[in-house]
């Protein structure tokens, strides 16, 4: 079944979605994450932050916590050819690496989640005791209500909404913590600071607490550099950066949906954080925590297939592991949950040990690195901050338009000045009231074309040996149709009549990019892969179109799209040839989304010039603008690399038929 995210996602969908598709994902370091894009930024002071660095990695809070959290947990292992590297921003950041070679399959760390102050929210609520604290209790209802979705939701949309409400209540309870925490070390008096649960667990995991990348409340060495040490975290920009930076990226639509639904959220919850925390604390401390508590949450939590964020026990916040770096190209680590068999009394109770086991042979100096699970750029940087770079190869993507912004209904017509300002041969398909039909339409006759390919190869054994033949290591939720919304500014001929943002429905299309143009060509199989996963939604759209232009040359305003043959065009099962008309289209949205990458670019590029000489900002905040300039370039960077890889292997595919 085609799977689609495409109306406005609410909470539960944004976490869901932006947590990593494979449940296998650790954060990034503090540090790192923070910092990734210094190196592109003007360093000032570097003199005195050298001077500085020996102080800072004596009381660093990695440090701290890597040697309290092992000296605490005696049943933990470390292998003695790696150790904690606590370096500058710009060479890295905290990190793990080897000090002397390590084969592969070789443990290189193993910890019991009982000893080294795992957080997950069912523990610590579950021992909450009722009516002593009102941020315990309201977490502890939301944690405990019945999923509100519809009774005919599709299973992974039910389990999609039960994920994301575990990982917002995870993200309360760590800011209630934090906040605990912060009156407890600034306290001035005793009772500044309530006695109960919370300051218990803000004291037993304290170290843990101090190591997150949350805002700092108490000043120290580790944040002497930041204001806050998540700058390029999109729940940071403002929104006019938003709205600059990110213009016609795909980020700038999870962006917006990140902020506004735990904007939401943190409405719901300001009356039981203000009666817990208000006395002695301004709301914007407050505010601040819980935005770097889902900040957290979104880049460092974590479970697997047998744990706990499947079987109602959430997910959950592991000190230590969290270090690992990514590396989604060519990862030497990875990470299991080990417990005994048919312990699932373990399992569910965070019991077992986490074990770091080589997938190659690691030679001396070089970092332990971990893929935290693939997902495209835009997606990643709404969880880490960060996108990450490419070296050699790797799986990335490009929303591609499914209908052009207006159709001209009759292209073999020249229309009257009356007929254009009344719209009357054209359709405005940037309006969900007229592409909301035609894409569910697409997606259901996608559906069904599946459905037809799935029982005809189900009759032909050699297609079934051919398709084991060819797996790849294509991503599986590439080979899914998704439809998502990417905002747009209204076209030019109804801007008057309608001047505000659009959202325009577009087709995720994945392939493997490469760093070289020798690599882009060798990976040619994947290209046709990719424009073969979506060339059936593209079918379908051109017969709807088809379709239209038919009605509206026939004078017929009340019929409506024959979604059956719109199945048909899909499945190519109607006699006629549907590709040419498919990859016009696709060529056509192709080239929209190059011209309107390159252009909002260059308008991004003038803005940030602009903004950084006219506007009164400090250094720090100069440079942070800059950090999420970058990363904005990046995105766009990742997608041309798809878009024009992808016009390239249709132009191969065109020259390959004319040779026929």
């Amino acid at each position: 079944m085609a799977g689609r995210t495409f109306a406005a996602a609410v909470l539960v969908g944004i976490i869901a979605q932006n947590s990593p598709a494979s449940a296998f994902s650790f954060p990034p370091s503090l540090q790192r994450t923070s910092c990734l894009y210094s190196s592109r930024a003007v360093k000032e002071n570097d003199t005195h932050q050298d001077q500085q660095h020996h102080h800072q990695q004596q009381q660093h809070s990695h440090l701290l916590l890597w040697e309290k959290t092992l000296e605490a947990a005696p049943d933990s292992y470390v292998n003695p050819a790696i150790e904690l590297a606590i370096r500058p921003p710009e060479e890295g950041g905290t990190g793990i690496v080897a000090v002397d070679d390590v084969k592969k399959d070789t443990i290189v760390l193993c910890l019991p989640l009982e000893q080294v102050g795992m957080i997950d929210a069912a523990s610590i609520l579950d021992s909450a005791p009722e009516g002593e604290d009102a941020v315990f209790d309201m977490l502890n209802e939301m944690w405990n209500e019945e999923d509100s979705s519809k009774t005919n939701a599709k299973k992974e949309e039910k389990e999609g909404n039960q994920e994301g409400k575990r990982l917002a209540v995870l993200a309360g309870v760590i800011a209630h913590l934090q906040l605990t925490r912060y009156k407890d070390k600034t306290a001035w008096t005793a009772n500044e600071v309530k006695e109960g649960h919370a300051l218990e667990e803000s004291r037993r995991l304290g170290l843990f607490l101090d190591a997150m990348p949350l805002l700092p409340q108490v000043p120290s060495p580790d944040n002497c550099r930041l204001q806050h040490p998540f700058p390029t975290h999109f729940l940071y920009w403002d929104d006019e950066e938003i709205e600059k930076l990110l213009q016609g990226t795909m980020a700038q639509t999870k962006a917006r949906e990140v902020r506004a639904g735990i904007g939401l959220v943190v409405r719901e919850w300001s009356a039981a954080f203000l009666k817990e925390h208000s006395l002695g604390m301004k709301q914007s401390q407050i505010l601040n925590a819980i935005f770097s508590a889902f900040t957290a949450v979104l880049s460092r939590s974590f479970g697997d297939e047998a744990g706990r964020d499947l079987d109602g026990a959430g997910r959950m916040l592991v000190p230590l592991v969290d270090m690992l770096n990514h590396d989604s190209e060519d990862p030497n680590v990875s990470w299991q949950w080990h417990v005994g068999e048919g312990d699932e009394e373990k399992i569910k109770a965070g019991r077992g040990d986490i074990a770091v086991t080589t997938l190659k042979d690691v030679k001396k100096g070089e970092e332990l690195c971990k893929c935290y699970g693939w997902r495209p750029s835009w997606d990643i940087a709404s969880s880490y901050g960060f996108v990450p770079r490419l070296n050699k190869e790797r799986w990335e993507c490009s929303v591609l338009p499914l209908f052009p912004d207006v159709l001209d209904l009759a292209p073999d017509v020249i229309a009257t000045p009356s007929q254009i300002s009344k719209y009357e041969t054209s359709l405005d398909l940037l309006l969900e009231s007229n592409y909301g039909v035609l894409v569910k339409a697409v997606l259901a006759a996608v559906d069904a074309a599946s459905e037809i390919e799935a029982r005809q190869k189900s009759d032909s054994d050699s297609d079934s040996e051919n398709a084991s033949e060819n797996q790849t290591d294509r991503p599986a939720q590439l080979d899914q149709l998704e439809v998502v919304s990417l905002f747009r500014p209204p076209p030019a001929l109804t801007v008057n009549d309608f001047p505000f943002a659009r959202r325009q429905p577009c087709v995720v299309v994945g392939t493997k990019i490469g760093a070289s143009d020798q690599i882009t060509s060798s990976n040619q199989q994947y290209h046709r892969e990719a424009i073969k996963k979506v060339l059936p939604a593209y079918r379908a759209a051109a017969s709807a179109i088809a379709q239209l232009r038919l009605k509206y040359n026939n004078g017929d305003s009340s019929s409506s799209i024959q979604a059956s043959q719109m199945a048909m065009a899909a499945a190519s099962l109607d006699g006629t040839d549907w590709d040419e008309a498919a990859i016009k289209l696709m060529r056509l949205g192709i080239n929209d989304r190059i011209q309107t990458i390159n252009s909002d670019g260059k308008a991004a590029s003038a803005w940030l010039a602009q903004s950084t000489t006219t506007n009164r900002l400090d250094q720090i905040n100069l440079q942070h603008r800059q950090f999420r300039a970058d990363m904005s370039a990046d995105i766009r960077e990742a997608e041309l690399n798809v878009l024009h890889t992808l016009d390239n292997e249709l132009n191969t595919l065109a020259g390959e038929d004319k040779k026929r």
